[in-house]
């Protein structure tokens, strides 16, 4: 396949199916930092199959469509996941058949060996009825390639956070086995978890799956704000700005206005912003 801009805008993104059980959602509030410390009654909830809760964020690897990318022709080894974007219509249903269908919105050329960007969107229903669960806007990096041209309509940039100091902050221990846990929900990229697989991208050792970082991060704006864990997210939105890896400690900014929330994630420890122009809302 030629690569150009029009044949990735065109690419018929395959469809998915899920039926998302206990199990599933359970491994997913696991692997993004719910009862990671001991459980009590605010966090057992979403890691007990007795009146089970989904994580908000679980729509994240619900029907997805796969390594799609991977056959428009672009270097699937420089291609990373550099925004994202989630809006929930209601919580993910268990043991309910769901679709997801999939197309490609832009792509947004930076010139020949600069890379761009291609954004899809990800709209999961219900196979019977055809009920909303969520729409998913990501836009990844193709670091390798460039010079195709640009087409579609890309999405509007994430606005900054505030130029002061956030109202909340909140810390999240990211555990040395995360990426080795998380890839149970369905990612399986080696970037993860081959040091030899990271070196061919770029990375000197295996970097943290973005969606994981994603999850955390919808853990701690839940928490820090309601330490009940009886508020969830409607929406939430972030650009992954730079890399992190297992064992690093996140700092969850957040600033608040009412439901509306701004946040973004650093590792102090290396100065690192990892998550930034993060918006979300409280449902």
């Amino acid at each position: 396949m030629t690569l150009s801009a029009q044949s990735i805008l065109d690419f018929p993104v395959p469809q998915a199916t899920h039926v998302v059980t206990a199990r599933d959602a359970i491994l997913y509030a696991l692997s993004t930092g719910y009862g990671t410390d001991a459980p009590d009654k605010k966090t057992l909830k979403y890691v007990y199959e007795r009146d089970l809760v989904t994580a908000p964020t679980l729509a994240n690897i619900v029907a997805h469509p796969g390594p799609w990318m991977q056959q428009t022709g672009v270097d699937w080894t420089r291609l990373v996941h550099s925004e994202h974007r989630l809006t929930i219509h209601r919580p993910v249903p268990l043991d309910v058949p769901l679709i997801s269908r999939s197309r490609v919105l832009s792509v947004v050329d930076r010139g020949v060996e600069k890379g761009m960007f291609v954004s899809f969107e990800r709209l999961i229903a219900t196979v019977d009825g055809d009920e909303p669960i969520a729409t998913i806007v990501q836009t990844n990096a193709c670091r390798g390639d460039g010079g195709c041209g640009s087409v579609g309509s890309a999405p509007e940039p994430l606005p900054k956070v505030p130029d002061r100091e956030p109202d909340l902050e909140f810390n999240v221990d990211i555990p040395d086995n995360a990426a080795l846990l998380y890839r149970l929900n369905g990612d399986l990229n080696p970037l993860h978890v081959d040091p030899q697989a990271a070196g061919r991208s770029g990375f000197d050792r295996p970097i943290l799956h973005g969606l994981c970082s994603f999850g955390y991060a919808g853990y701690a704006i839940v928490a820090a704000i309601d330490p009940s864990m009886g508020s969830g997210l409607s929406a939430i939105a972030a650009r992954f700005s730079a890399p992190i890896f297992p064992g690093e400690t996140i700092t969850v900014q957040i600033w608040r206005n009412d439901a509306e929330i701004r946040f973004r994630g650093l590792v102090a420890a290396r100065g690192a912003t990892i998550l930034d122009n993060g918006m979300a809302r409280l449902s």
